[in-house]
């Protein structure tokens, strides 16, 4: 199921698009959901605790007060990353647009059916093509949709993890580490302790007793985990190795 948002401040156009996109997704057999919304303003203030809730927005650039660029600039510093599609009757913003790295810019009356849906379907592939590359977390209703390579590392006390991304931004939800590490399998991610788990990419150095982390981050090294540790850190290097030119 892909969750569709449509922002445009005339009805009728979020009427007719979301009836074409109705029309694409049953085509294609793609399950939709649809909610529209009628001003940037609107769209982020429900977006404003959990930016990670839509999978594609459709957005148009000619509105009242807030316009569809900056609205999508405040998406992505949110944290927002929808796939963006912008929907307007103006390419006067198309280079300004590629700012917040948008799908596609297609202008309304001059984008036919077939074209509407060649874009749709590849904001599906790319939505498809980076599902394996997020880890998602959910607490008191706040969703966090982060990217694998930003997470440094997780902590477990009691039920309670705590995931470290970004460099020190965190956020607690709860989960087990069992389940952490089933989710991340092959992904780059090695257990150093019974109470962390730990982003191979992340790591500079492991003592006898610490692991070292590039964000300045020490982390205790548990005495049953330095072999796999170490074999872990060693395969890393050497796939990494393999990719560097000669």
């Amino acid at each position: 199921m892909y969750t569709i948002f449509l922002c445009d401040d005339i009805q009728e156009t979020l009427d007719e698009y979301a009836n074409l996109i109705k029309s694409i997704a049953e085509k294609n057999q793609i399950q939709v959901t649809i909610s529209s919304f009628s001003s940037g303003e609107q769209l982020l203030f429900h977006l404003s605790d959990s930016p990670g809730q839509a999978d594609i927005i459709y957005m148009d650039i000619l509105m009242h007060q807030l316009n569809g660029i900056e609205t999508a600039r405040r998406l992505r510093d949110s944290g927002c990353q929808s796939e963006i599609i912008f929907l307007t009757t103006s390419d006067e913003y198309v280079f300004e647009a590629f700012d917040v790295t948008p799908v596609q810019y297609l202008l309304k009356g001059e984008t036919t059916p077939e074209r509407f849906e060649r874009v749709f379907l590849k904001a599906i592939s790319r939505i498809q093509k980076k599902g394996s590359d997020i880890f998602l977390c959910e607490s008191q209703g706040v969703q966090k949709v982060l990217s694998v390579s930003s997470i440094s590392f997780f902590e477990i006390t009691k039920r309670i993890v705590t995931v470290q991304y970004n460099g020190s931004e965190e956020f607690s939800f709860y989960s087990s580490m069992e389940n952490i590490e089933n989710q991340l399998s092959g992904k780059g991610f090695v257990r150093v302790h019974r109470s962390y788990l730990v982003n191979l990419s992340y790591i500079v150095m492991f003592q006898q007793n610490a692991v070292y982390l590039k964000t300045g981050t020490v982390i205790p090294l548990g005495v049953t985990y330095i072999k796999q540790v170490r074999k872990a850190f060693s395969d890393y290097i050497s796939r990494i190795s393999l990719h560097v030119p000669k």
